[in-house]
């Protein structure tokens, strides 16, 4: 089966017309970029329908299987990919390639051609934008964990380093698998360092929010919303996914705290209380441009992926007021999927590009990386808590969402 970065073998491609070489594109950077499994699997079904190829699509995020033809004569494409990730700017090229296709304006081998190129481009954002936005990120979220000034300033510093690391680790695929483990070790012992050297320093509050932009909050939402459309082996492996990222942060995590429980003890101080509704706002307009960075967004949606954070992070909070903090979130997200729908048919741009963005103040990540790491500390029946109410908030946002799509339907791009 072909890598992500090679197009269908010439046995096979000799077999394939045109139109399906360029469908065989389409699902691929669909992936790449970050659509849900039920959203591709109509997107590349739809668009071979108006291209009058009957298609057959089935995805998973490792894997993704394409049909052509009639049921008795099908040619199938079977593709070997790795998980995709959100890249918004790339998104948007690539519907201009898809509508231009479609209304007859380009060739489907000049689509194909086009898809490949785009594939084969740079982000928009290099690594050093990535390092910025993990400390961006640590910044922000420290102030949603009821950390200080002072501690904002210490997530950031940690933020950096965690990313630095980050980067350096994943820059082999051999050493990947140890970043999230390791980035849970160095969030908590450089926690501690801080509050040592600068105290007093809220751990708690900095050492998530060091570890933010590695919370699996945002695949964990999208599993469950594969889940609940039926995509059942996406979803599960996706969740799956999420979980074992969980775990290997719970397990850094814990080995950090079991070394610092070894050393001097720091002075901290307790969480702050909740920030009011104007105190917040700093923090949701520095995740949102952290957002931009991390989700490759073109400089010109900044604006509109800072207001669906504003919408989704005070519509969760004014739902929590009337319905409680669950249903808040619900309320949120609902919010959030209403604008991006509205955003998607007004604008004729995708509807992730405020989405997604939309929904990071919201999702799960830090409960549940929470429950995880009290499970390696001997406080199982607190941990399991924690994780039941990360999987009802990430159920709530799905429901969110759902019932968003029926009062304002997403656009059909193809």
């Amino acid at each position: 089966m072909p890598e992500l970065t090679q197009s269908v073998p010439t046995s096979e491609s000799t077999s394939l017309s045109d139109s399906e070489r360029f469908l065989v594109e389409l699902a691929r950077d669909l992936h790449r970029f970050g659509t849900p499994a039920h959203r591709l699997e109509e997107q590349v079904t739809r668009c071979g329908a108006r291209l009058g190829v009957p298609t057959t699509m089935f995805s998973l995020p490792t894997f993704l299987a394409l049909a052509f033809g009639p049921l008795e004569r099908q040619r199938v494409v079977n593709l070997r990919v790795d998980p995709g990730s959100v890249d918004l700017s790339r998104l948007h090229a690539m519907e201009v390639i898809q509508q231009n296709v479609l209304r007859g304006d380009m060739q489907p081998s000049m689509g194909a051609a086009a898809l490949r190129e785009l594939g084969a481009q740079a982000p928009a954002f290099n690594r050093w934008f990535i390092w910025m936005a993990f400390g961006l990120s640590a910044m922000a979220a420290t102030r949603f964990f009821g950390g200080g000034i002072q501690d904002a300033i210490a997530g950031a510093m940690i933020g950096l380093i965690v990313g630095a690391l980050t980067l350096a680790v994943n820059a082999r695929r051999d050493r990947a698998a140890l970043s999230e483990f390791l980035a849970g070790i160095v969030a908590t012992v450089g926690a501690w360092c801080i509050a040592m050297i600068w105290p007093p320093i809220t751990m708690g509050a900095v050492t998530l929010a060091a570890i933010v932009v590695l919370l699996p909050g945002f695949s964990m939402t999208r599993a469950l919303l594969e889940l609940a459309t039926l995509n059942l082996a996406s979803g599960s492996s996706r969740l799956m996914g999420a979980v074992m990222t969980l775990v290997a942060l719970g397990f850094g995590a814990a080995i950090g705290d079991r070394i610092v429980s070894s050393l001097p003890l720091a002075n901290m101080q307790p969480p702050l209380p909740p920030l009011d509704w104007l105190g917040v706002l700093p923090a949701v307009i520095g995740m949102a441009l952290s957002s931009v960075f991390l989700m490759q967004a073109r400089w010109r949606d900044a604006g509109w992926i800072m207001l669906a954070a504003l919408l989704g992070l005070y519509g969760a909070r004014t739902g929590a007021i009337m319905l409680g903090p669950e249903l808040g979130v619900c309320v949120g997200a609902f919010v959030v999927g209403i604008a991006g729908n509205g955003f998607s048919r007004i604008m004729r741009l995708p509807a992730t590009t405020m989405i997604s963005p939309g929904l990071l103040p919201l999702v799960p990540g830090a409960i549940g990386m929470r429950g995880t790491s009290m499970l390696f500390m001997d406080s199982p029946s607190r941990g399991a808590t924690w994780a039941i109410a990360a999987l009802v908030i990430g159920g709530a946002l799905v429901a969110g969402l759902l019932a968003a799509n029926v009062f304002v339907p997403p656009r059909r791009s193809a």
